[in-house]
């Protein structure tokens, strides 16, 4: 069995590498203009730091496109002669890509792929891969029963993120301007949560720094693992530029929690993808987990 998935996982290349994974790059346009990436172009840190300046100066605008018929078919090719499991971002907030996977698996039967919609964004697509893993590790599992463990994580899946730069999200339309200038002004950072299976980043609150944010992110655990009455905790973060310290915060603060409260934790930190800074802008760190309940 071949795993695919997008490059929304938020996995870093070397850990691509390691998992053997399939990989398929979402394409990033800059004004308009297809911006030359891929997940394993060289020196993939120092672009990315020079795709976020470019994002930083307001003249520029980038967005992301949705994946084609012919990038699912390049990826099958690859591996026509083996079972594929599929695992995308969620679909319903890409229609172009959705429309575009549909067809390849209706008019290319010669392609054995069954495709597990995450219905999740960030980290919360990679996040699933990784439980998965973690729950079949030294087992010798089929394709069947690695889609049932991700339809079963899927509903208890969540995304937790802080972004630094309100005026980038204005500029995206996202936040009008009086509210990022009164954030910026009064020092606050808005905390952003994508509810099980639903594929929507919405404001749940807002911190003076990160590590009341951390705090927020913490307690919100610590709820759900109770309601879960779970004890299995998979997290991925992922940051840009020097975000990495909230990510570190943060995995301390869960290792506290998790040896206070006998959970089996696993955390796993890497720098964020191209196919998210169009949308999440130059400033943030994120985590997507998944409560286990297996």
């Amino acid at each position: 069995m071949k795993i695919i998935i997008d490059n929304t996982c938020q996995l870093e290349p070397e850990r691509i590498k390691e998992l053997g994974l399939g990989l398929i790059d979402y394409p990033i346009l800059l004004n308009g203009e297809v911006y030359p990436q891929t997940w394993d172009m060289p020196n993939v840190r120092e672009e990315k730091e020079k795709f976020i300046e470019l994002m930083r100066d307001k003249r520029n605008k980038a967005t992301t496109v949705g994946l084609t018929e012919e990038q699912f078919i390049e990826a099958f090719e690859k591996y026509k002669n083996e079972e594929i499991l599929l695992i995308t971002q969620a679909l319903h907030n890409t229609h172009a890509t959705r429309d575009a996977l549909n067809n390849v698996l209706r008019e290319h039967p010669e392609y054995d792929v069954k495709a597990f919609d995450s219905k999740s964004l960030v980290s919360g697509v990679g996040v699933q891969l990784l439980a998965l893993l973690r729950e079949t590790e030294g087992r010798d599992v089929t394709r069947d029963e690695c889609y049932n463990i991700l339809m079963r994580n899927r509903e208890n899946t969540r995304v937790l993120g802080v972004l630094y730069d309100m005026f980038y999200l204005h500029r995206g339309g996202r936040v009008g301007l009086a509210k990022a200038v009164m954030a910026t002004a009064m020092g606050i950072i808005p905390l952003l949560s994508s509810e099980p299976a639903s594929g929507v980043i919405k404001a749940v609150g807002k911190a003076r720094n990160f590590k009341q944010a951390c705090a927020r992110f913490l307690a919100m655990i610590k709820t759900q693992m109770e309601e879960k009455d779970s004890k299995t905790l998979t997290v991925a973060m992922s940051y840009v530029l020097d975000h990495d310290k909230e990510c570190r915060y943060m995995k301390k603060k869960l290792e506290e929690a998790a040896e206070e409260r006998g959970w089996d934790l696993y955390v796993e930190i890497n720098y964020s993808t191209f196919a998210h800074m169009p949308h999440l802008g130059p400033d943030y760190f994120e985590m997507g987990y998944v409560v286990g309940t297996a």
